[in-house]
């Protein structure tokens, strides 16, 4: 017969109150009972019923994920498509912060398709105790409209006033691929960066001329175009930077996908990276490994992005009146086998 609180509580000589507030995670209880109760439960093997908890706590249990996506009809997988590794990575960060707690993790990919006016079904259709949402297409109305639901949310890749949120310095990442090149001796560089209206296009493009200055590279020298951020995009960019006679040494991508779209240009016309040109991406998610050679690549740290982004709000659900945390994190630079070296490094 399975235990109960009753159990739990008088093998370790507290109350059933006590016990309850132990289960609930409560701060109100003194350490050394704590860890008593906690290990009369871990002995008997005690399961709380989590719909019984949940009429108790008015509490779930249950996060929402939400990746928002401009890929209205096509499969994440096609070469058309913008690569959706940031997910997966930013998935795997928030269950590894769940392992040790009794929350679950619900997630939904939702096309923000231009005037449309549903919310995602895991908001509308389920009872949540608080949403993550990722990727900078987030409107400020939809924001709005989960905070007025009274439901905690953290926001992975943006910033909003009065909102927590976790976010990569992309700026800097623009700097420390940039930089990379040119210690390397590359000069003649071409920037494929993302789309030109993206903010973050804009922040890349000022730490890659913030590397330029450092290097007393004037900044307007640089090759920059845009793209979008599918294979394909990169695929056309640099294809039609070729035609134009645009024919570098070294190309910075702004993201992975961009990236394996010049790496498949650069294949179907005979070019070798890194002996003909080298490359240098900013994301570094599977297809960095995937690609051949292995690319180099500025790390977003998109995992732990996952683990902050799920700590704090699990904070913010048992603290709604704390301070708003807005946490930069800082890429890292993986060098890996994508850049030939042109001449002596240069140090600053």
């Amino acid at each position: 017969m399975p235990s109960t609180i009753i159990d739990i509580a008088r093998e370790a000589g507290v109350s059933k109150s006590t016990v309850s507030l132990v289960i609930n995670n409560s701060q109100n209880v003194k350490t050394e009972t704590r860890h008593r109760v906690e290990e009369v439960i871990n002995r008997l093997g005690y399961v709380p019923n989590q719909a019984a908890r949940q009429l108790i706590t008015n509490r779930s249990h249950t996060l929402g994920l939400i990746f928002l996506t401009s890929n209205h009809f096509s499969k994440a997988y096609e070469f058309s498509s913008v690569p959706e590794t940031l997910i997966y990575d930013v998935s795997a960060g928030i269950n590894t912060e769940l392992t040790n707690t009794d929350y679950t993790l619900l997630i939904e990919r939702f096309s923000m398709i231009e005037g449309k006016k549903s919310m995602p079904r895991i908001i509308s259709k389920r009872r949540l105790d608080g949403i993550v949402f990722i990727g900078g297409l987030i409107s400020d109305d939809t924001i709005d409209q989960v905070r007025n639901m009274k439901i905690p949310l953290i926001l992975i890749g943006r910033e909003y006033k009065g909102i927590d949120s976790v976010f990569v310095d992309i700026e800097q990442a623009g700097f420390l691929g940039m930089r990379y090149l040119l210690e390397k001796g590359h000069r003649n560089i071409l920037f494929v960066n993302g789309p030109e209206s993206n903010y973050n296009s804009h922040l890349k493009r000022k730490g890659v001329e913030a590397a330029a200055e450092e290097f007393e590279t004037n900044p307007s020298l640089i090759n920059i175009v845009h793209s979008g951020y599918a294979g394909i995009d990169g695929y056309k960019a640099i294809r039609a930077c070729w035609k134009d006679g645009v024919k570098p040494s070294a190309v910075f991508c702004g993201s992975d996908g961009i990236a394996g779209g010049v790496m498949r240009f650069f294949h179907d016309e005979g070019i070798q990276v890194p002996a003909d040109i080298s490359i240098v991406s900013i994301e570094f998610s599977l297809l960095s490994e995937y690609n051949s050679p292995r690319l180099t690549s500025i790390d977003w740290q998109k995992e732990n992005l996952g683990k902050e982004a799920c700590r704090i709000l699990l904070s913010r659900i048992n603290k709604p009146n704390a301070r708003t945390i807005n946490l930069k994190i800082p890429p890292i630079l993986i060098e890996q086998d994508s850049v030939k070296q042109l001449r002596t490094e240069i140090s600053n």
